[in-house]
């Protein structure tokens, strides 16, 4: 079996060489550097209390709660 090449298809219009296209010049974009603001440590672990040598909260003592954290009934 013999392959024909089809070349109706590239009479069509469209589908000839592409047409050359004109570049736009390119605008000349000037960056700005803007000073941000500078940033600053926020201490939002000061509220829970004591921290220990790794940032996290201290375990301590409360007369109120049981070794569990839950509310001593009395």
């Amino acid at each position: 079996m013999k392959d024909n090449k089809d070349n109706t298809t590239l009479e069509l219009p469209g589908f000839g060489e592409p047409l050359p296209v004109a570049r736009e010049p390119r605008k000349v974009v000037q960056l700005v550097q803007r000073q941000g603001k500078k940033q600053e440590q926020l201490e939002l672990l000061e509220v829970l209390g004591p921290t220990d040598c790794s940032g996290l909260p201290a375990w301590v003592h409360d007369e109120n709660t049981d070794l569990t954290g839950l509310p001593v009934w009395r």
